[in-house]
């Protein structure tokens, strides 16, 4: 009886090494061969009957052939490369702020914590309407800023940086200058303030207060103490387009439209288009203002001038 899992074993290799040009033809021993039957068995010599394998035994033993190479290869190890899971730390309590403005103060002290800032900074101040400043320069000059002087100042107006805790580091790209260079002004140009007239952004003019010449002081300037107009002020009724989403969508809608709350009355302003353009999509959002103050004329009644 031959043993039909080797003869299977024997054709599957043939099979394979066919298609490279190697003949797979071993010498098998005669007691390998098949049994014919009975009838014809005395007529066909051994030899004859090798490989009369039906078509069932061929595809059984390319199946047995081939799990045995699968089954028999082990799996590859891949190395896997990246950023190991960061540790596991103990739950942070939940803090039991009971009000607005205590739940404010952890959230920055958070805040000042991840990125090492403290808002208690000896360089970083507050005005008495809350805007935050620090002095980049500390000024020599023999007068200091007050209501009713009149202080020529150079000025640039940024938008804030990214990851800014205390709201007056970071500084991005430039919106408009004047005494920088870097619009169309020059490194001599200087603009008049005058101090307690109400046309000076409020942040800026509160910000300046304390100054003395040569010094440079840098300024946080939220939209509501910038540039943006109360919504009272700025929503219209009366524009074509106010009034056709009042009729098409919803009755008494207001619109407010961009230009309309910016107060073109306030300095700094943009002393070009394209600056103007630039502070229309801006002016909204918390700035940062740095200002040089070159000269000051205080103040003086009609009757000491």
């Amino acid at each position: 009886m031959v043993s039909r899992s080797r003869a299977s074993i024997t054709l599957l290799l043939s099979l394979l090494l066919a298609p490279f040009g190697i003949a797979f033809t071993p010498a098998l021993p005669r007691r390998f061969a098949v049994t014919i039957p009975a009838a014809s068995s005395s007529d066909v010599e051994p030899e004859e009957n090798l490989f009369s394998i039906s078509r069932r035994q061929t595809f059984r033993g390319l199946i047995v052939g081939s799990s045995a190479f699968v089954l028999g290869t082990r799996p590859a190890r891949a190395l896997v490369k990246g950023s190991a899971p960061p540790p596991k730390t103990e739950k942070r309590e939940r803090s039991n702020c009971k009000s607005v403005d205590e739940c404010e103060a952890l959230g920055e002290q958070r805040t000042n914590e991840l990125f090492g800032k403290s808002e208690d900074d000896a360089d970083v101040e507050k005005t008495a309407q809350g805007d935050r400043f620090k002095d980049l320069v500390v000024g020599d000059g023999p007068d200091i800023v007050d209501r009713g002087a009149t202080v020529q100042v150079k000025y640039r107006v940024l938008r804030l940086g990214k990851r800014s805790s205390d709201g007056l580091s970071g500084e991005a790209s430039p919106i408009f200058s004047l005494g920088y260079g870097e619009d169309d002004d020059k490194e001599s140009d200087v603009s008049e303030f005058y101090i307690g007239q109400g046309n000076v952004v409020p942040a800026i003019e509160a910000g300046l207060l304390g100054m003395r010449a040569g010094g440079r002081r840098r300024v946080n300037v939220r939209p509501e103490r910038g540039w943006k107009l109360p919504d009272n002020l700025c929503l219209r009724t009366d524009s074509a387009v106010s009034q056709a989403i009042s009729l098409s969508v919803v009755p008494g809608t207001q619109v407010q439209e961009n230009d309309a709350c910016f107060a073109e009355n306030l300095v700094p302003r943009p002393g070009n288009y394209g600056a103007k353009r630039r502070m229309l999509r801006r002016y909204d959002e918390t700035l940062i203002v740095d200002i040089d103050v070159i000269t000051v004329k205080p103040y003086k009644p009609d009757n000491d001038r």
